[in-house]
C-alpha cells in the first residue's frame, strides 16, 4: 500500500469510524451506517486538508463511494 493509500484509508477510517482495513474499493454508504450525507461533506473536508487540494465537483453526492472519491482525488493530482 502506498504512502497516499494508506492516508487515504485513515482519513476515510476516521471520518466513517471503521477500521482502516475496511476501507476497500468496495465500500459505500449502502454497507456502512456512519456514510450519511453529513459525514459525506466531512469525508471531502478531511480528504481536502489531508491531501492539500480543494476537491471542486458539480455534486459532491456523486462521490458516494471510495472508487469515486479516489477518481475525485486523482482528478485535482493526488495518485491514491
Amino acid at each position: 500500500m502506498s504512502q497516499n493509500q494508506e492516508r487515504f484509508s485513515q482519513t476515510v477510517s476516521a471520518i466513517l469510524g471503521c477500521a482502516p482495513e475496511d476501507v476497500t474499493d468496495k465500500l459505500t454508504p449502502d454497507q456502512i451506517d456512519t456514510w450519511d450525507s453529513l459525514n459525506q461533506i466531512n469525508l471531502v473536508g478531511a480528504l481536502e486538508q489531508e491531501f492539500g487540494v480543494s476537491l471542486v465537483a458539480q455534486d459532491l453526492a456523486e462521490y458516494q463511494s471510495v472508487v469515486k472519491l479516489k477518481a475525485l482525488l486523482r482528478e485535482h493530482g493526488v495518485e491514491v
